[in-house]
Formats: C-alpha cells, structure tokens, sequence
C-alpha cells in the first residue's frame, strides 16, 4: 500500500479547486429558542472540492480554538446539588466570510485526561496554561479542520474538565454527550471559563460523532436518542448494549466492573468525590447473579427504546475479545431491521482503530463519508457495497451487505456413536449415538487453549465433534448457534461452546497487541501547529501460522436457559434434560480444504466466573450446531467432511387433475425419478410436462441431483386443436301430433367442425342444464329433453364447450300453448230422473290429463288418477245415487301439471 509522506505534515499546495453551492447547509434557529438565542439565518455557503472530496482550505495552525462549558440539565452524578457540565474543546477553521458555517465532527470521550486516546495513549494538555486545549489527540482535527469542519472533543461528565461523576454509560452519561448536540443546534446553553454566554453561530446544523471503545459506545447511546443535528456516527469497536460486554447469557466476566471502570476513567483528584456513585453501582450491577436488571436495561442502547435516525458507519474486529463481536451482531440486525443507511466495515483484527490496520483507505473513506453526510454532498458512497469484510491478512472483499449475501443457516448433528473417541460432526446423528458427559470441578474455570488442544484426546472437561477433512473450501458468515440437549447432575452448571477450525493457517493473531505492533516510522495526516504535530506511528499487522483457530465461541448459565432476564431465571432440574440454545459470537471464517471444523462442548471457560461443579451428558443424538454457511446446504455438502444431510422430498402438484402422486424420498445429492404420466380422467387436457416452479415456465430437471425439498408442478395443455363449431339449435315442440303441450327437446347440431366437450343450454339468459359431451369425428348431436313446461315462450341458446373455448349456437325459440289438458265433455244417463244415474267425462282428443274430479252443484263428489298419453282419448265415470229432487248441475275437471281445464257443465232433474 502507497503510504503518504513520513518526513512531516502533508503537502500544503493545493491544486486548482472546484466551488460547490451547498444548499441548506446554514442552519437558522429562531432567535431566543428555549432562551438560549442563537444564530441569525445566513446565506449558504460555497464547498471547495478537490478530486470530488472537500479540499484542504483553511489553514490549521490559524484555527480558532475554544472551550465552552455546557450545563446538563437534570443532571447531577456528583450529588452536590447543582447540574452537571460539560465541558467541550473546539477547534474550527478561522472563517473569514461570515456567512460560512461548517458541520462538527465529536469525538466523545471519558479518556482525555486519564487513560488517553488511540494508539499512543495521547491527552489533551493546555501547554500554556491559558484554559484552551493546545494538544490534540488522534488525526481528526488535523486533517479535517483544514477541510472546512470544526472538530470538538466531548469531556464525559465526571471527566476531563467536565463535573459530575461517570456513571458507566447510564442515562446521565448520554445525557451528558447529546448536549452538545444540543448546545450546537441551539438548544442548550454554553458559556465559556469566565461565564459569558457561547454560541455556536458558526455552526451549520449538522453534526457527527465518532470514537472507538468507549467513544463509539457513546455515540451509540446518544444516536438511540434521536437527537436532532446528529446527522452520523462512526462507532468503531463500540460498545451496544453494555450487558453484553461484562456479562454473556448470564455469567459474569468480572466482578465490580462497573465502578472499576468509572474509577479509572475519573481525574484522581476527583475520585473521593465520586466514591458514593460508586458504592451505588456494585449494589445496582447484579453481580450476585449475571443477569439483566434495572441496571443493564438503561445502558442498551438497541431495540425498542432506540430512536436512532442517524445513519451509522460501524467498524469491528473479528478478533476483539474486548468489546466482543455480539456487540455488533443484534446492534447491525436492528439498524438493518430499521433501514437505517449503514456501512459496515469487519476486519480479522482485535481491538483496533482502522487508523491502524488500513490507514489510508480508511481515512479517504471516512472523509467521503463525513462529507456525505455533513457536507450533502452525493459522492457516491452510499452507492458502493455496503460492507468490506477482511477474509484473510490484508485482504478485503467489498459485499452488497453482511452477513455475506446467500449465507444460510446449516444445522449439523453433535453426535458420535463411541463416547471413548471424539465425536463427529455430520448433517444427521450416527446409528446408537452415545451420551457424552462433560465434568466439572471446583477448580476455577477451564484455560480456553488447553479446551481446543489436541481434539482426539479425551478429557473429563470437554467433549469435541469433529469434521472430516473437508474435501473444499466451506465459509461462514453470521452467528452460529449452539442447541444443545443435556441434563446437568446439579441444579446449574455454566455451558460452553468452542467452534474451532483445525488446520495450518497464517492468521492475525489476538495476542500480543490484538494483533498488530507499532513501527518506527510515522506517517502524517494534515496540518500541525507547534503544539500538535499531524503525524502518527504506522502499524503493521502480525503473523502467526496456527495449527488451531477459535473461530467463536459462547457460554449460558443454565439457569438462563429461557431468558437473561433476573426475575425469569431459574435451576434445573437435577438429571432432567432440558435444551439449552444459546448463540455464538458472530464472526466470518473459511474453513479450508483440509481442515476440520471442530465443536469443544464445556462448562467452566477461562474469561468468565464459574459455575458450580456438575457433570453434564449431552444427548448426541439430538444435540446440534448451526452454522451461517455461505451457500447453504449445497455448499456445506459440496466440503465433503459432514456425511450426507438427510434425504430430501419431492412433491407433485397435479394443479387439480390426475390422481395424487405420493412425495418421493430422494437421497440428497441425488437425481430424483420421473413418475408416470399422470391422466386428466376428464378428458379436457393432456399432460404438458412437470416444471420447477408455480408459474410452468422453468421444466423440472430430472436429471439434476436435488438439494432441497422441492415440488414438481404438473403443467396440463388444452386435449382440443381449436375451440368448437357453430352449432345449430332447434326444437320438437308440436311435431308429434301438433300439440305444444310443453314436452319438447332443444336440439344442437354441429354439421361440421371441431366437436364440443360440455353443452350448455341457456333459457330466457338463465343457464338451466348443462350435458357432458363425448368428442368424436367432426360433426355431433346434442339434445336435452323437457316436459310439464307451462304455456309460456321460452328462448333457447346453446354453447358448445371444450378445452379450447366455448362457441354460441343460434337461438331456438318454443311457444307453450297447450300445456293443461284439453276440454272433456260431461254427460250423465239419468233419463229416468230418478236420481240414480252414471256420469262421464270424454276428453276425445288433446293434451291428456293426469286426474279428474267431478263437482255436482259445485261441489267435488268424485276424482280419481288419469294415464296420461297424449293426444289419445280420456274418459272417467261415477256412479251416484240417491241425488234428491230437484235440477242441479254437474261438471268435469281434467287436470296435468300445467293447469286443469273444465267442461260445459249440464243439467241433471231429479222428479
């Protein structure tokens, strides 16, 4: 890599630059806002570019340099009754044009005047003694203030020259840092050493906040506020949530961290002072039990009660074993669950600055980053990959996001069938897979070397599930998780899990130094004063060749085996087994060819507060890793040291049609068997194939080994070659004997053409039947039959229908008129008069009725059932006697479906 010049500061001669109106770049706030006041609206000012990134404009050495001190309101960690302040060193170009206003870059910090800043442990220090910040830690200032932006250093209340007392990253902490914010933007007052009131008139509105460890950690908390003006921020090797820090699935890394850590970040001559705040925390910090309480929750700074807005540039190490890799893990899954704009960069280094492992892409990167986003000005950074991960020493792949595009999780069995040698790691458990138990004793916890060493060896701290030699490369990329299954002999053991890659690597090593070692040589990065010079001790990486790696690893208590949370933990039963899953930390790793991916299961692991002593037998039939493989399932599979996973099924989707095809069972890696052609029993369509997807457009390859379950969709094609003929509608009403009586048949006729499957008869516009048809030749009859329909007109039309579409019929229409029977003819032989005498009805010919009755003075004195044979003659008698003197009158009704018809009725005298 071309490294800039190392005999002093940067060239000074600029070349020719372009002006760049920056549109809003000039904040106006309404005059006397919360009663603070602030800037009067200015004019926008002009950027100057060079090479598309603002160029150096201003000179260094003429910077204006300031200390303002900002009240924190409600705020008060030293308890002596009057709010905190901050106190803040600016150092900003000296701006000739009074309408020019300039963003600020906070470095946020509890270090400045006790343990120091970045690589070389510098401090701020007032070499003359004037009250103003003359040495600068880090590059920022130097590079960027000739830039056109203002760099502050932000003093943490209870450090520095702020009041109050640290207070482990809790509320009042953040408090402290957002305002600034704040102060910048107008909302919070400012002064200076000797009270007059400080404004930040030059300010333009927009702000970022950047720092590694507990800077970073810091401009988390105060972007999960969601503070107006805080436009970005560039956590690097930051801190999310601070349980996960000093504590991981319930068990301790250390005692009284909380108030360690305040302490040595406090000025000692304040740490009597703050002794109280101290005392408070190791009551409040749960060390008792290692769980989530009322502590932790206010210091994660992830999930539901964060506000962030601000875009985020995240940079980790692979290798931090300080500020672990969980840190990033949950804290990135939020900001991309929020669509947060982020980029993210990953390096396989521990606890280190980019400055120091990729100085010089990093400082470009960052400038155009800042001027994106506290200059607007679109250079195209938010266009380029969003992630860079480092995938071996030096080497960086740019990818769309992380973890890297088509990573999948793989679970693979903890299993083993000998419980005397190591135990395998394979897709599915061995045939009589042993139980394997893990013992632990009163010792202190188990060295994490000595855990990894030698993986065949059997000891009673450890159980270990290999690989075979992997035959290809298989990478991974995310968290892995651990589901263990096991039953503890006591009621709680700590739990661990080692994932390991096991083979001859050169790799940036953790220790010493978190792998990296100061040089001689110094490189510099901007302008300097004669107070703080702009150049910095280069670093080089160091190297080891490993025969063994931890890739990752993760502890739970077992009594947080449901939740983390204080009031949800609770022990185990003795001897009951219980599953215990619990996630690793996060990490990308290719496993080479060769190598052998190895799972340490334990209890006790060196870096954390041990457990009581317990033996634990894990179930090797159901215990398992997941593993994020690039690739998925395929490519774990394709490294050729995990056995085979288990086989794979292939459904068929008939889409309605053919008999149901049982799933298919298909050794994975397999080519899968076609099934018999399955048969439409309708008739209306012909098999077209199987295909690979719901739509049909991609065939299903047989030939193909399948890696998934997967279906296979049955495509059907029309049986027909083109949609039906005209066909021809007409009628029988009346051709049998002239009668429209409203039996009849409705008759389609295809003289020529395509046949039809299905005929449809529509009635007055109401569908009323429908007919399966038998296609055959080219030319066909189709009729359908009705009767009893009353006297009406009726309009028929037809469709002739196949799998290719349906064709009208002309129309056909029938006249009902004759439907009721036709007019019977009564008469009676009482010629005598005597009152007993046969009567009868003679329907000659005509529409036959069905039944009779006879009414004599209107009244119904006989009926009875008729055979209907149209137009044949009817004819019914009755017998009646003793009918009384006198003239009455008798009648015949015949009587169908349709209606009933009367005779002319006669006379009948009784003497």
């Amino acid at each position: 890599m071309t490294q800039p010049s190392i005999a002093g500061p940067r060239s000074r001669q600029r070349p020719a630059v372009r002006r760049l109106a920056a549109s809003g770049l000039a904040v106006a706030l309404a005059a006397g806002l919360l009663g603070f006041g602030a800037a009067p609206a200015q004019a926008a000012p002009e950027i100057e570019l060079e090479g598309g990134v603002t160029a150096p404009a201003f000179e260094y050495a003429d910077a204006i340099r300031e200390r303002v001190y900002i009240p924190v309101p409600g705020v008060d960690q030293d308890r002596d009754g009057v709010d905190d302040v901050t106190a803040v060193e600016i150092i900003r170009p000296r701006v000739e044009d009074p309408s020019r206003t300039v963003p600020a870059i906070i470095d946020p910090s509890p270090y400045y005047t006790t343990v120091g800043r970045g690589n070389e442990s510098q401090l701020i220090v007032d070499v003359d003694g004037d009250g103003i910040n003359d040495e600068w830690p880090l590059f920022y200032d130097n590079y960027f203030v000739e830039r056109g932006y203002a760099v502050i250093l932000a003093e943490m209340d209870g450090t520095g020259n702020s009041t109050g007392c640290p207070l482990h990253g809790g509320a009042g902490d953040i408090a402290s840092m957002k305002v600034v914010v704040d102060w910048l933007n107008g909302r919070a007052a400012g002064r200076t050493a000797d009270g007059a009131p400080a404004l930040a008139d030059w300010h333009n509105g927009k702000s970022a906040m950047i720092g590694k460890s507990y800077d970073g950690t810091l401009a988390n908390g105060v972007a999960a506020t969601g503070v107006e003006g805080l436009e970005t921020i560039v956590p690097i090797s930051a801190i999310s949530e601070w349980y996960r820090y000093s504590r991981t699935g319930g068990i301790r890394h250390n005692t009284d961290y909380a108030s360690g850590l305040s302490n040595n970040v406090t000025n000692p001559d304040r740490r009597a002072i703050c002794a109280p705040t101290r005392t408070d925390m190791n009551a409040m910090d749960g060390d008792e039990h290692g769980d989530v309480n009322a502590f932790w929750a206010e210091r994660d700074y992830t999930g539901p009660q964060s506000q962030i807005t601000a875009s985020v540039f995240l940079v980790h190490g692979f290798n931090d074993d300080n500020v672990r890799m969980s840190q990033v893990g949950s804290y990135w899954d939020d900001l991309v669950a929020r669509d947060v704009p982020r980029k993210i960069w990953l390096a396989k280094v521990g606890h280190i600055d980019p400055f120091d492992f990729r100085r010089e892409v990093w400082v470009d990167t960052l400038h155009r980053w800042f001027d994106q986003w506290l200059y607007g000005i679109d250079n195209g950074i938010m266009s380029e990959p969003q992630a860079t991960i480092e995938t071996e020493p030096g080497v960086y792949e740019d990818v769309e996001s992380w973890p890297v595009p088509g990573s999948e999780d793989v679970s693979l069995a903890l299993t083993g069938a000998d419980a005397a040698t190591a135990g395998q790691l394979r897709f599915e458990p061995v045939e009589g897979a042993a139980a394997r138990t893990v013992t632990t004793g009163a010792s202190s916890a188990h060295s994490e070397t000595n855990l990894i060493a030698d993986p065949t060896g059997i000891r009673a701290q450890r159980t270990v599930f290999l690989s075979e030699p992997l035959t290809a490369d298989l990478r991974i990329s995310g968290t892995p998780r651990i589901e263990l299954d096991a039953s503890i002999s006591g009621t709680q053991s700590n739990l661990s899990a080692i994932l390991v890659d096991y083979g001859p690597t050169t790799r940036t090593p953790r220790s010493p130094g978190d792998g990296v070692v100061n040089t001689a040589e110094r490189t510099c990065w901007g302008g300097q004063s004669a107070a703080d010079d702009a150049c910095y001790l280069e670093v080089e990486r160091r190297t080891t060749t490993a025969d063994l790696w931890r890739v990752s690893r993760g502890v739970l208590d077992s009594s947080n085996r449901e939740s983390v949370l204080a009031e949800a933990a609770s022990p185990v039963v003795a001897g009951q087994q219980y599953g215990f899953d619990w996630a690793l930390e996060p990490y990308d790793e290719v496993f080479e060819a060769g190598h052998r991916i190895g799972v340490v299961v334990s209890t006790n692991l060196s870096g954390f507060v041990a457990g009581a002593p317990a033996t634990v037998t894990v179930d090797a039939a159901t215990s398992r890793i997941v593993l994020p493989v690039v690739g998925g399932l395929p490519a774990a599979f394709a490294s050729g040291g995990l056995g085979a996973p288990a086989p794979v099924s292939l459904a068929f989707d008939l889409g309605g049609r053919g008999s149901a095809i049982e799933p298919q069972a298909v050794a994975y890696g397999s080519a899968p068997v076609a099934p018999a052609t399955p048969v439409d029993a309708t008739g209306w369509e012909v098999f077209g194939g199987w295909y690979a997807d719901a739509d049909r457009s991609t065939p299903f390859d047989f030939a193909a080994p399948l890696a998934a379950d997967a279906t296979a969709y049955a495509k059907w094609v029309p049986a027909d070659s083109a949609a039906p003929g005209k066909a021809t509608l007409s009628n029988t009403s009346g051709r049998a004997h002239g009668l429209h009586d409203g039996t009849y048949d409705v008759v389609a006729d295809l003289w020529w053409g395509t046949p039809g499957r299905e005929l449809r008869l529509y009635e007055n516009g109401v569908l009323v039947t429908t007919k399966a048809l038998v296609p055959s030749g080219t030319s066909q009859q189709a009729s359908v039959r009705f009767s009893g329909k009353p006297n009406g007109t009726y309009v028929y039309r037809a469709e002739l229908v196949n799998s290719r579409g349906a064709t009208s019929t002309t129309t056909t229409t029938v006249t009902v008129s004759d439907a009721a029977p036709g007019t019977p003819v009564v008469s009676h032989d009482n010629w005598d008069r005597d009152g007993s005498f046969t009567a009868t009805a003679n329907l000659w010919w005509g529409t036959n009725a069905t039944s009779y009755r006879f009414e004599f003075d209107g009244e119904v004195v006989g009926s009875g059932p008729l055979v209907a044979a149209s137009p044949a003659a009817q004819a019914a008698t009755l017998r009646m006697t003793g009918v009384p003197v006198g003239s009455h009158t008798l009648v015949a009704v015949f009587v169908n479906a349709a209606g009933e018809t009367s005779s002319r009725a006669v006379t009948v005298r009784v003497d």
